[in-house]
């Protein structure tokens, strides 16, 4: 008979905790705007920086502007930030005159055409990637594609993963490991609520975000509007949402299921979509008219992923190869921090992921998830609200001894991580801070910086800026310098010989991709 999960700390690896659960891997993928005098840029991106489509470390996400900076994965918790350090001092060494933006939210937009969608060349997989963008564009507009995150992704270490096959008497496999990593994705689904409150930094949004439907929102100045108890503006409905997306439900049962019904979505014409326009040529403005276009169109809280590189889709790599491991996508950017990201950030959310991984996990039904979304949602929007309740299994629960509970639960994996310095354990504790003090979270600071100093958002997102920017560009040379040029070099080659080499239409392309 199978072990519980959360039975697995006790058993034979109690002893030996740090040793096997710090040996998980971070990567960091972190977005971006390019800004300049308080505007989106509409300048290509920098040569400099190599090719959008063929560089590792630094490409675009929706936009043109909008950088997507890509770390390796590394155990090393220290080593993921000092390699986003250093592609951040890289790119501000050749952006010129333009800063990288510091809020998740973008700033004020004149026009949608004010935000040019992002350009990657003349292969198939470039065209393919522009004309995802567009359909992206015409379904979803491009302010709420401009709206940037951070993205954590993790990998289990490879030791507790062959524990957990040995407690529950499985077969190491990559069908297991999958299975594995669904468990813990339900659970983050779960306390995603938790990660809104303690690192949502979007209480303030720009006037061109808000609709007929928009209630409560106090005036900072005529571009800046604020909810005074919101958390995360970006992860409620006027944010990285749409009301078509959450009609989709997708099954984290088990991977069989999630791959049908992400694959079911991208074959399942959608009427809502069909004004935009059937794919014809290389001018169209989406790849399909279907729910989703391609399987990467499905943004969740947290996705699994396949290591393999190949250019095969989402849903084929995890269907031949398993999950490797889990994005999490719903942080906001840290604007008091040069990353947008901190080490101490880091170390809770590797605790919470094995704290996901150890706790029973039984599957979501569709009350469930609704109870999700909807503490979500309260939390985005009023998640420092004083008493505010949350449900739990239908019932209601006071954030504030929900979030205790959590942290209380997790100490002792954190204890068990600690080395000399108690990383881990003083994380956890400021963690318990900003639940008993709600001053201190990110979104709060933000707003009391704003309201009491009077200044605007805009104002503040480019003094941040240019502070942030002064700061790399007087930097130490970096120690990655060489690689990252190496690479923005050999990746403009990369993209000519692609443009070279492509011998088929891309209605071909786009046929064998649909198929692979």
């Amino acid at each position: 008979m199978n072990q519980s999960p959360e039975n697995i700390i006790t058993k034979n690896i109690t002893s030996d905790i740090g040793s096997i659960f710090s040996k998980g891997k971070i990567g960091i993928e972190k977005e971006s705007l390019r800004v300049r005098d308080l505007r989106i840029s509409k300048t290509d991106h920098p040569n400099k920086l190599g090719s959008a489509l063929c560089n590792k470390y630094i490409t675009t996400d929706f936009s043109e502007a909008q950088l997507e900076l890509v770390t390796p994965p590394f155990k090393d918790k220290m080593k993921a930030l000092h390699f986003l350090e250093n592609i951040h001092q890289f790119v501000n060494l050749n952006i010129d005159d333009e800063i990288l933006w510091p809020f998740s939210f973008p700033p004020q937009a004149n026009s949608e055409k004010d935000i040019r969608i992002a350009q990657y060349g003349k292969s198939n997989a470039a065209l393919f990637k522009e004309i995802y963008r567009k359909g992206l564009a015409s379904r979803y507009g491009r302010r709420m594609q401009a709206i940037s995150g951070i993205h954590i992704n993790y990998s289990l270490p490879p030791r507790l993963l062959e524990e957990i096959s040995l407690q529950e008497r499985q077969h190491s496999s990559s069908s297991h490991h999958s299975e594995v990593y669904f468990r813990m994705m339900r659970n983050l689904y779960r306390v995603n609520w938790l990660i809104l409150y303690l690192f949502g930094a979007s209480p303030i949004l720009t006037k061109d975000h808000l609709n007929k439907e928009s209630k409560n929102f106090k005036k900072i100045d005529k571009n800046t509007f604020y909810l005074p108890y919101a958390t995360s503006l970006r992860m409620s409905d006027l944010g990285y949402q749409n009301a078509d997306r959450v009609k989709l439900e997708v099954s984290t049962d088990s991977i069989d299921e999630y791959i049908s019904d992400l694959v079911g979505a991208t074959k399942t014409e959608f009427k809502g979509y069909t004004r935009i326009g059937e794919y014809k040529n290389e001018d169209s403005s989406q790849l399909n008219s279907n729910i989703l276009q391609i399987d990467d169109e499905y943004y969740a809280i947290a996705r699994p992923k396949s290591s393999n590189i190949s250019d095969m889709r989402l849903t084929s790599k995890l269907k031949n190869y398993g999950v490797d491991y889990i994005e999490l996508r719903s942080l906001d950017l840290n604007p008091f921090n040069r990353n947008g990201l901190d080490l101490e950030t880091i170390h809770f959310i590797e605790l919470l992921f094995l704290h996901c991984l150890l706790k029973t996990s039984p599957k979501i039904s569709k009350d469930e998830m609704k109870e999700i979304r909807n503490n979500d949602s309260l939390v985005s929007r009023t998640g420092r609200k004083p008493d505010l309740n949350l449900s739990e299994n239908q019932k209601n629960i006071s954030l504030k001894s929900w979030a205790l509970r959590i942290i209380e639960e997790i100490s002792e994996i954190a204890e068990g991580m600690d080395g000399a310095k108690n990383i881990y354990s003083e994380s956890l504790n400021n963690m318990k801070k900003k639940v008993l003090d709600p001053d201190i979270t990110l979104s709060n600071k933000l707003l009391d910086k704003v309201l009491s100093e009077k200044l605007g958002f805009s104002e503040l997102g480019n003094m941040i800026g240019l502070d942030n920017k002064e700061y790399f560009l007087k930097s130490e040379k970096n120690k990655n310098l060489e690689l990252l040029e190496k690479e923005a070099m050999s990746s403009i080659v990369d993209q000519r010989s692609l443009e070279e080499k492509d011998s088929k239409t891309f209605k071909e392309y786009l046929g064998d991709y649909s198929s692979s």
